[in-house]
């Protein structure tokens, strides 16, 4: 028996559906049997919603899937815009590192984001100083270059 990841309704449920998959995909499992077994990966609030389902109302593993979904859409994580990215601002005694990583991690919350909008906006975020004036004088073409001069 596989160890299937939980979910208690607390999180995105796409993000556990994904889990699942994989895993049953790395079990060869596929049809059916994911019904069952997608039930026992159910704790807390998603227990109780799908406890709370009429008998029989379950067709598929796609039909499971389409009614988790919806029922849990609330959880789901939205994509950010690249507006939110205006609100990092590098504090007075961040290090470049550490402002950096933050604003990394920031960025993979937005959708499409153009290397060119990248720049722009980290430029308004960062401090006074050598990178500043060096990413406004020669903006970097790709993301590797940009790490680069960081």
């Amino acid at each position: 028996m596989p160890n299937l990841p939980k979910y208690d309704g607390a999180k995105d449920p796409m993000e556990h559906l994904t889990e699942f998959d994989l895993v049953m995909n790395l079990y060869g499992q596929s049809g059916p049997i994911n019904v069952k077994l997608f039930v026992t990966t159910l704790t807390g609030k998603a227990q109780e919603w799908f406890t709370n389902l009429p008998h029989g109302s379950i067709e598929s593993h796609d039909h499971q899937v389409q009614k988790f979904t919806f029922h849990f859409a609330s959880k789901r994580k939205q994509k950010r815009s690249a507006t939110h990215l205006f609100t990092i601002r590098q504090h007075d005694n961040e290090t470049l590192k550490n402002f950096m990583g933050r604003f990394n991690n920031e960025t993979l919350e937005v959708q499409d984001l153009r290397i060119d909008m990248m720049v722009n906006i980290l430029i308004h975020g960062l401090k006074k100083g050598p990178l500043a004036s060096a990413l406004a004088r020669d903006p970097p073409s790709d993301l590797e270059q940009l790490m680069s001069l960081a």
